[in-house]
């Protein structure tokens, strides 16, 4: 009943992939490694490849205020390190059980206009004493203009010990308020708590 049910919702979300085959296609041939998440608008998409395997969720969330109008475009994860490498540049030890470690937040560029597409990289560790534990990491990345929300994006996705990063592009609207944007990223799981970093980019006229 479960597989019935992730494929219906599924196929619900294909009509949003179709228009955006082209653009993912060309990634996959840039990115091998990369997986990538479906479905483009201001909601953002369904991973449905994680939906069908049970391990990841949707990508939700919008955009408003000087954002509003926007959309937000396809989550693209792929693995930078494997989890013996990730707890040799730690140093990290079973015994201190699971640890997640935001190595890196950067809005790229950092510098756009209306109209322009931004890529909010996120990069972080997830030490995992086994090297069979999955842990549910929540994804978050907040954007703010003068102090009040405008944007906020969120994913549920299952990790192996190891270090990743994902990218959610952000396309702004062609009246997006100029002035900077701050962007908080966050990771938390139930078990290791939450890490958190900023970063911030601009957009001119």
């Amino acid at each position: 009943m479960r597989k019935f049910l992730c494929l219906c919702v599924a196929l619900a979300f294909l009509s949003a992939l179709f228009p955006g085959c082209a653009g993912m296609e060309q990634t996959v041939r840039d990115n091998p490694k990369t997986t990538i998440g479906a479905g483009t608008g201001v909601l953002g998409g369904a991973v449905v490849g994680g939906l069908l395997g049970g391990k990841r969720g949707a990508l939700i969330g919008g955009l408003l205020g000087g954002l509003a109008g926007g959309a937000v475009g396809h989550y693209l994860d792929q693995q930078e390190k494997d989890r013996a490498q990730t707890s040799r540049e730690y140093d990290y030890s079973p015994s201190q059980g699971t640890r997640l470690r935001i190595e890196a937040v950067q809005a790229n560029p950092e510098s756009v206009s209306p109209g322009e597409t931004v890529n909010i990289n996120l990069t972080y560790a997830v030490l995992t004493p086994t090297a069979d534990t999955q842990v549910l990491v929540r994804e978050t990345r907040e954007i703010l203009l003068n102090d009040g929300q405008v944007g906020k994006t969120s994913i549920d996705i299952s990790r192996e010990g190891g270090t990743w990063k994902s990218t959610v592009p952000i396309t702004l609207p062609a009246n997006a308020a100029p002035g900077n944007y701050r962007v908080i990223a966050s990771i938390e799981t139930r078990s290791a708590g939450t890490d958190r970093r900023e970063t911030s980019f601009r957009v001119v006229p």
